[in-house]
């Protein structure tokens, strides 16, 4: 018996007319380097498999007046997103004016799902009163291996549903999530480029020396000449 865990892309799904679907994956050939003895031992043969994918499919509302995201955010110095209302609406809000209606439009949009782990994991993504799980425990356990069988039954829910709720879970923060890495990205800039700079300066000190010693090779000639 063995186990076999690689990423790849679902490439194909054929209706056959058994009734039975056949799909193929298509798998970067690295991470099949010593396994396919393994996978010759299998063809044919019967195994279970479980899907998960690499990317969070989300729907993102767009004033179709501006064709910009219906909400927008932004992050403090400490990394905590949060919602910018548009001056109009703060301004309903504030004075109780009825909202004006904004024609919208749904746009599916999709991210990878390890960029949402990170702000999972950072400890910086919010909680909601009717999704009452520790989100953060449950990502960091399952990137360490833990099944979603396992998890399930601590929580005393089914396999199924605890893989729903970490969707839900994951398409509500997923704006959050962009707008945090995006600050993520503008703050290591800086220190990319804080570390780059003494590089291109010792790289540029060598030319200098070197015209100084040529300098001082020339004197050196004449003064033998004389």
């Amino acid at each position: 018996m063995f186990h076999l865990h690689y990423n790849g892309e679902v490439k194909k799904v054929v209706n056959k007319q058994s009734g039975e679907k056949e799909i193929t994956l298509v798998v970067p050939r690295e991470q099949l380097r010593g396994k396919l003895d393994s996978l010759d031992d299998i063809l044919g043969g019967k195994a279970a498999i479980t899907f998960d994918s690499l990317v969070v499919n989300y729907n993102i509302e767009i004033n179709t007046q501006t064709n910009e995201p219906l909400k927008k955010y932004q992050v403090d110095d400490k990394g905590v997103v949060h919602e910018v209302k548009p001056e109009g609406e703060q301004l309903e809000t504030d004075f109780g004016l009825p909202k004006a209606k904004i024609p919208t439009k749904e746009e599916r949009e999709k991210v990878e799902r390890e960029i949402v782990g990170e702000f999972i994991l950072s400890g910086l993504a919010p909680s909601y009163e009717d999704l009452p799980y520790d989100f953060t425990d449950i990502v960091k356990r399952r990137l360490e291996g833990e099944t979603y069988m396992k998890l399930a039954s601590e929580l005393g829910i089914s396999s199924g549903k605890i893989v729903e709720l970490i969707d839900e879970y994951r398409k509500r923060v997923v704006p959050l999530a962009m707008k945090w890495d995006e600050w993520r990205q503008g703050k290591e800039q800086p220190k990319q480029e804080a570390k780059e700079e003494p590089k291109a300066e010792m790289e540029d000190k060598p030319e200098g020396n070197e015209s100084e010693d040529k300098g001082e090779d020339e004197e050196e000639q004449q003064d033998g000449v004389a």
